[in-house]
């Protein structure tokens, strides 16, 4: 029994370097293609954070390849991407970012044993100011690793820092992974590179965040005391029920052409989403007019959800 765990053991961390190397070489395929097409970008978490913070002989493992794309290289980027092989699942699963909250885009590479998996975010959760500001502000604090023979650009410690904890606000404490990196975080780096990342917080409108994503951990609660920091922010996107988002959006619309064009992506999703969202109606013809009443039967419900919602939180 111990000799199969031990080699299950074993065969996991193998598994898991391979993984790594790949996506490593994946995320050096990237970014030559980025340079290629003039486009600036950051590589985000995973590997930065395997060098930064954990120490020789510790693993952090990583699934995907995150990156920053500057706002107005998002268009060149995704034609890069795209004439380097690799596929926009977000587009094929017929995602509506009809509240504008969707802050990133799956793309997957040809590679049929997987690890080419590419997170392009549109933007930094947590983040409210302009995505031009954010950009300049994070890119201002970047600094380089060495990927498969190339160096990449990643966030200096004060900039993943700020990162790690509006990633845990973002998932919260069940998310076991991201609750290490904090903890680690908070244990390893010195209270300047918080405060520099408090600094970095309030310059792109992410204070609340960041806040609430530090009290997620006793270490963490302490030193956003230490720091002055503001309250946690309020129920983050995980809590809130289905359709929050879509009555936001339809709150804030201006004039009825623009509500109705908001209730008509909402009640009417594209073909791709209903179909990964009812399996059963792959088939088309009457399947997929059932899985299309299903959905606007279930609407009354998901908005009175997401009203109570507004009303209670604020």
């Amino acid at each position: 029994m111990e000799r199969r765990d031990a080699l299950t053991d074993f065969a996991a961390r193998i598994l898991g370097v391979r993984g790594r190397a790949k996506l490593d070489a994946t995320a050096a395929e990237v970014f030559a293609a980025f340079a290629a097409a003039d486009v600036d970008a950051l590589l985000l978490k995973g590997p930065a954070l395997a060098r930064m913070l954990y120490a020789e002989g510790e693993s952090r493992g990583y699934s995907d390849v995150d990156v920053l794309v500057a706002p107005g290289d998002l268009d060149r980027a995704r034609a890069a991407l795209a004439q380097a092989g690799f596929a926009d699942l977000s587009e094929a699963l017929g995602i509506d970012d009809v509240g504008g909250v969707v802050h990133d885009e799956t793309w997957v590479g040809p590679d049929p044993e997987g690890h080419q998996s590419v997170d392009l975010h549109l933007r930094l959760p947590g983040a409210a100011a302009p995505a031009q500001r954010v950009w300049d502000a994070l890119s201002a604090r970047r600094t380089a690793i060495e990927l498969a023979g190339r160096a990449i650009p990643v966030l200096r410690r004060e900039g993943l820092a700020l990162h790690v904890a509006l990633h845990a606000a973002q998932h919260g404490a069940a998310h076991a992974k991201g609750i290490v990196d904090l903890q680690l975080a908070l244990e390893r780096w010195p209270e300047e590179v918080w405060r520099a990342a408090a600094a970095l917080a309030t310059e792109i409108d992410a204070a609340r965040a960041f806040a609430s994503g530090l009290r997620q951990v006793g270490d963490g609660a302490r030193l956003a005391e230490r720091l002055e920091l503001a309250p946690a922010s309020a129920p983050d996107a995980r809590e809130r029920p289905r359709g929050t988002f879509h009555l936001q959006a339809l709150s804030g619309a201006r004039g009825p052409r623009a509500r109705a064009r908001i209730l008509r992506r909402a009640l009417l999703p594209r073909r791709a989403w209903i179909v990964y969202t009812y399996p059963w109606a792959r088939g088309g013809g009457p399947l997929l007019a059932a899985a299309y009443a299903v959905h606007l039967a279930r609407a009354p419900l998901w908005a009175a959800r997401a009203w109570r919602y507004r009303r209670t939180a604020g």
